[in-house]
């Protein structure tokens, strides 16, 4: 788990909080909220390398667009829709799955 330390903490003890972050992340907390995180130099550049790589750009967008869909999913209508789904009978789906596949054939 990630260390945590107090901005004031940080700001009287910078060169201890530089050595840990050698390790693992430092967050500095204000207010009970992380404000900040301080991690090696060699971490830093790891990840503006991947930042760059294509696939991990396309894997993010994937990523946040499935998750903003996962989000809609969870309004009212939705949950009413996934319950019915999840609880309907096989012979149903198989009929409206059926009945779907004829009509997109035309």
């Amino acid at each position: 788990m990630a260390k945590r330390v107090s901005a004031t903490v940080a700001k009287n003890q910078l060169g201890q909080i530089l050595r840990m972050a050698e390790d693992e992340p430092v967050y500095i907390v204000k207010h009970g909220r992380p404000q900040t995180v301080v991690i090696a130099a060699d971490a830093y550049e790891a990840l503006l390398r991947r930042a760059r790589d294509p696939e991990d750009r396309q894997l993010a967008r994937l990523r946040a667009d499935f998750d903003e869909m996962y989000r809609s999913m969870q309004a009212g209508r939705w949950r009413k829709g996934i319950g019915a789904l999840l609880t309907a009978p096989a012979d149903l789906l198989n009929t409206v799955a059926t009945r779907r596949i004829r009509k997109a054939r035309g």
